[in-house]
């Protein structure tokens, strides 16, 4: 349950000189897009279509809306959360692979929410949409600190990843699952994080809880985000297994899912206290729950609705986009490694687009999504 009590806490002030930026990062940056844009090639080459070099395959493209709450504690009343209000949203679920691959393996997912009719100062200068996206993830911490990490520890897998297939990783998901109950009997530790998130149990992604991982400015302070099940039918699919059988799984629970039922999720925030013990930079860093809790601000509800209709999907996969520097300067993103997202999923959208010759359009209304 959400603490709803107003801890009695100094919440760290946003101030510009929070972020410290190694000197060589936009030279780490074009390494890591000039290696991620030879995947995009492949992919394209493979699919006879451009695919995003991260969160390419899709399970869902939904229709909701984003309910602010009223009465929030003057810390939470900021940006996009100051006042009572009621937005469209549009949301992806999907795999963060950027390969097109069996929902049998495991791996993290992911979840873009896109706010429609948003007013206010923009994090771009050029940016002149009505949208703010949130990009979330089901690790709780990002796999490695900053972009640096990235390139030197993270962008081997990757590359390496891109090019097994399937049965290779199945078996070595097997392996490591094996060796994770091992390791956890012998000294009661887990395996690494960039490992474990192939043992994690694969599950209904409806019922998953989803984070931003890495800080962005919230108002006057800072803070991540969490997306949680809250509506008693998503509260049941926690840990549910996924069926065991189907290339396209999730596709099919969420199908199944949203022809009966609609769903409701809270959006929580958990503010930044201390810059030492919640590190802007390093967002591999665990923020305690126990220092600052996170707190609803708002419920993001979905109707019933066919979430993979063919002109949906294409939609969703073609000519949607999300970025979490399109929205709010009040929720500019934080952190090298939001820096690095933010060059490279403008690089990854720029390639995709062209070769699919898609329109790059912000949408500006919610019946823009096809039914």
């Amino acid at each position: 349950m959400t603490d709803l009590a107003t801890p009695r806490t100094t919440y760290l002030r946003y101030r510009e000189d929070l972020e410290r930026p190694r000197p060589d990062e936009e030279e780490i940056i074009d390494k890591i897009i000039e290696v991620l844009r030879h995947n995009n090639e492949r992919a394209y080459h493979t699919h006879k279509h451009g695919l995003r070099d991260a969160h390419a395959k899709s399970h869902g493209i939904l229709r909701g809306e984003l309910v602010v709450h009223a009465d929030l504690a003057p810390e939470l009343a900021q940006g996009l959360f100051a006042r009572p209000a009621t937005y469209p949203v549009m949301a992806r679920l999907s795999s963060t692979s950027g390969v097109i691959r069996s929902d049998q393996l495991r791996g993290v997912r992911g979840l873009g929410i896109k706010v429609l009719g948003v007013s206010g100062p923009r994090v771009l200068p050029d940016d002149h949409a009505t949208t703010q996206d949130f990009v979330m993830v089901t690790h709780r911490e990002f796999l490695f600190a900053d972009a640096h990490a990235y390139l030197t520890r993270g962008m081997p897998t990757a590359w390496l990843l891109a090019r097994l297939p399937d049965p290779v990783l199945q078996t070595g998901a097997t392996v490591l699952s094996a060796l994770d109950e091992r390791v956890l009997r012998r000294i009661g530790r887990p395996l690494p994080p960039t490992l474990n998130v192939f043992v994690r149990p694969n599950t209904h992604i409806l019922g998953d809880t989803f984070h931003t991982s890495a800080p962005l400015r919230y108002g006057d302070h800072v803070a991540k985000l969490l997306y949680a099940p809250s509506s008693p039918e998503v509260v049941a699919l926690q840990g549910e297994p996924l069926p065991e059988t189907g290339i396209n799984a999730l596709q099919d629970v969420v199908v199944d899912f949203f022809a009966a039922h609609g769903a409701e999720y809270e959006l929580r925030v958990q503010l930044c206290t201390d810059e030492r013990r919640m590190p802007i930079e390093d967002a591999t860093v665990e923020w305690p729950a126990s220092e600052s809790p996170y707190r609803t601000v708002a419920t993001v509800r979905f109707p019933p609705q066919d979430p993979y209709s063919p002109q949906r999907r294409a939609y969703g996969d073609d000519v949607l986009s999300f970025n979490s520097w399109r929205g709010l300067a009040a929720h500019r993103p934080l952190g090298s490694i939001n820096r690095l997202k933010k060059r490279v999923y403008e690089a990854s959208s720029n390639y995709r687009h062209h070769v699919n010759n898609a329109p790059r359009v912000e949408p500006t209304d919610i019946d823009q999504l096809p039914n």
